[in-house]
């Protein structure tokens, strides 16, 4: 028997369970919300911020013409109204829904495992690093996985108790914010039917007249999302970031939420996949009473990587951050064959438990460090968007412009701006002709119509207000030199990180030479 467990046997339960709970919470919340504010808020985040300030039906009608549901930026909306839009504000929307899943999963193993188990599982959730990394981000995916946990709480309970009504609308109501916050609920959904299907096999419970029913439930209330989301099919845009899927990215998928960084080697960075399906057998050959249950833990993980996976084969969908919530089975699949493993061999499985919980640790320092792997990481860590953004309100005067040189940087600009000089903004001519960005969705949407007049791309239309011009840039560019037309005089750089903004002072020139210093500005950039 493992240290740990000696110790809470010594307890009363009551009190060992209740000190635990606190020490974990305690844990998860340190890890959560340790260096939280210090990565940069990135064109992501800002644009989930700058969404929520608006109302919930603008809100609504503007996600539409993006690629998600609107429920996140709802809750983000009403829960900055209550908080502020700062930093940690903001972020913690994302640490709070991911500490609620930590509590869910401790239910959840409760109802599963042994209370040695469940403990296990509990420390580990606490501090599984890619639960931690995407908790600092002002997205939806620790609130999916928040809906999701919960939903499966709800769908165990109702399997052992399907007398008991308030199940099945609980299951209900959470699947539904589940698929109002992110696709990939979906994802679950098979999980879900899996697991019901094992437990009609052996058990019997739920029968299919009440199962059907509660599935049908979901489908009505999401009904009113059906238009937007024909719409965003139909329109298959905003995926074309995802790079194709390859095998060396299938084999260290569990690496990459785990251990986030380090070894280049291609060997060391399977063997935690590895690992994770030796312990994934050992769980479904151990419980064999409890088969479905087993299956429920194992699959929740494997049945969604593995779907993804096949679809990205298709259309590269792969990314680790869309499995966030199935990341949370991990840890739970590692509790229960270490628990397995301590009935004959504890000393070996102690010694396994501090060798993961080391490994974890090396992988919340490579996020504190901004050394993960996860995308937008980079741009988090070097940008330092937010001391440029701040030394220009400090220089900038009350009737100079601002140009930002890419929507990319445009909205985290607009987040960090407290100048109250709207920028305008540089885009490029497409292939065809027309502007960058007169699609109106994705970014371009939080734009209003009658701000179109801040887009430009030939320095020659650009009519300048003032003789004094900021030129901002997230990526400090060099070949930018040699862009600029010859009357702009420069005469202050602000530079933090990988961003600047360089001040000019706009002297009279004729519109001829104007316009023959445009043409190396009709290229494309991002």
């Amino acid at each position: 028997m493992s240290a740990p467990a000696i110790y809470l046997k010594r307890l009363p339960s009551g009190v060992a369970d209740g000190a635990g709970l606190l020490v974990v919470l305690v844990i998860a919340l340190l890890a959560r919300f340790h260096a939280i504010t210090v990565p940069v808020i990135w064109y992501d985040e800002a644009y989930s911020i700058l969404l929520a300030e608006g109302s919930p039906a603008y809100i609504w009608a503007t996600t539409a013409r993006d690629v998600h549901p609107p429920l996140y930026y709802v809750l983000l909306h009403y829960w900055m109204v209550l908080f502020g839009h700062g930093v940690l504000s903001a972020r913690s929307l994302s640490a709070l829904a991911d500490v609620g899943t930590l509590l869910l999963g401790i239910k959840l193993m409760s109802l599963l495992a042994t209370r040695r188990a469940t403990w296990i599982a509990a420390l580990l959730l606490a501090l599984l690093p890619i639960s931690v990394r995407y908790s600092q981000e002002v997205r939806m995916y620790t609130l999916l996985g928040f809906w999701l946990m919960g939903a499966t709480v709800a769908l165990v309970c109702w399997v052992k108790a399907p007398d008991q009504k308030r199940y099945p609308v609980v299951y209900v109501l959470l699947m539904t914010a589940a698929f109002y916050t992110h696709y990939f609920a979906a994802l679950c959904v098979l999980v879900h039917w899996l697991f019901w299907w094992r437990v009609r096999k052996v058990q019997g419970t739920v029968s299919v007249r009440a199962w059907i029913l509660a599935n049908s439930a979901i489908v009505v209330l999401y009904l009113p999302w059906a238009p937007p989301l024909i719409s965003q099919l139909l329109r298959m845009d905003g995926l074309e970031w995802i790079p194709p899927l390859t095998w060396p990215t299938v084999l260290t998928f569990v690496w990459q939420l785990v251990v986030m960084e380090g070894s280049t080697s291609d060997l060391w960075r399977v063997t935690p996949l590895v690992l994770i399906i030796v312990c994934a057998a050992a769980v479904l050959l151990k419980a064999r009473n409890e088969r479905p249950f087993s299956v429920l833990l194992v699959s929740y993980f494997f049945v969604p990587a593995l779907t993804v996976f096949l679809v990205s084969l298709i259309v590269p969908v792969f990314n680790a951050r869309y499995l966030v919530f199935a990341a949370a089975a991990l840890p739970l699949i590692v509790a229960l064959a270490l628990d397995a493993l301590s009935q004959r061999h504890a000393v070996l499985a102690a010694v396994a438990m501090v060798f993961i919980v080391l490994v974890q640790v090396h992988g919340l320092s490579a996020i504190y460090a901004q050394t993960d792997e996860m995308n937008g990481t980079t741009i988090r860590r070097d940008a330092k968007l937010d001391a440029v953004v701040a030394g220009l309100g400090r220089e900038a005067h009350p009737d100079d412009e601002i140009v930002v040189d890419n929507l990319y940087w445009y909205l985290p600009f607009m987040y960090y701006n407290s100048t109250g000089i709207q920028p305008r903004l540089y885009v490029f001519k497409t292939a065809t002709g027309t502007l960058w960005g007169t699609a109106e969705y994705g970014g371009w949407a939080l734009i209003p119509r009658h701000l179109h007049s801040i887009f430009f791309n030939d320095f020659s239309t650009l009519k300048l207000n003032a003789r004094r011009v900021w030129w901002v840039t997230g990526i400090a560019r060099p070949e930018h030199d040699a862009l600029f037309p010859k009357h702009w005089k420069q005469v202050l750089t602000l530079r933090e990180g990988g961003s600047e903004a360089r001040l000019f002072i706009v002297e009279d020139a004729p519109t001829a030479e104007i316009g023959a210093q445009t043409h190396a500005m009709q290229q494309p950039h991002h």
